[in-house]
């Protein structure tokens, strides 16, 4: 049995794509994925499946969203020791400063990591620090100044569209729960 994360892209965001938590767990649980839990309202899921294919997985996550609750959604989808392998390769300042905000931004379809670093732009090292990951990319940002920095005008961006968004606290949080 394999334990695996699942990160919807997109729901529950400025009231669209709306999807209660715990309808999709029974949803998921009904299609057949055992111990299923959610964590907030944003597309936090956690499964566990005899399947080790982890396309497989995604794949009946997400038929099972678009067949049950007609949405599409993308997923980026790791397994607890896959998930655990990058929270620990977290560079040293990545959720340290209170004065700062932390996110970690995973893609959700694969591209290549210099295009992705490209497409966000020049940082201002003074108020933001962005470090390329596996598939994920590890942000901080002064919160006084965040209207300045580059990576605060991210959404604007196409390569948005290609991620989501997870903050520290969340990030840690479901490193617990993946435990």
């Amino acid at each position: 049995m394999t334990t695996y994360l699942a990160l919807l892209r997109g729901v529950n965001v400025g009231g669209k794509a709306m999807l209660k938590m715990a309808d999709l767990a029974q949803a998921l649980t009904d299609t057949g994925f055992e111990r299923v839990t959610t964590y907030i309202q944003s597309g936090n899921v956690i499964v566990h499946a005899d399947d080790k294919d982890k396309q497989a997985v995604a794949e009946v996550i997400k038929a099972c969203i678009k067949k049950d609750f007609d949405l599409s959604v993308e997923i980026a989808l790791f397994t607890s020791a896959e998930w655990r392998e990058m929270i620990e390769a977290a560079p040293s300042w990545w959720g340290k400063d209170a004065e700062w905000k932390h996110n970690l931004l995973v893609l959700t379809e694969p591209v290549p990591m210099k295009e992705v670093v490209v497409a966000i732009g020049d940082l201002k090292p003074d108020i933001e620090n962005m470090e390329p990951g596996t598939g994920v990319l590890y942000q901080s940002m002064s919160r006084k100044l965040f209207g300045r920095t580059t990576t605060g005008k991210l959404a604007a961006s196409p390569i948005y569209k290609k991620m989501t968004i997870r903050n520290y606290n969340t990030a840690t949080k479901l490193l617990k729960l993946l435990d």
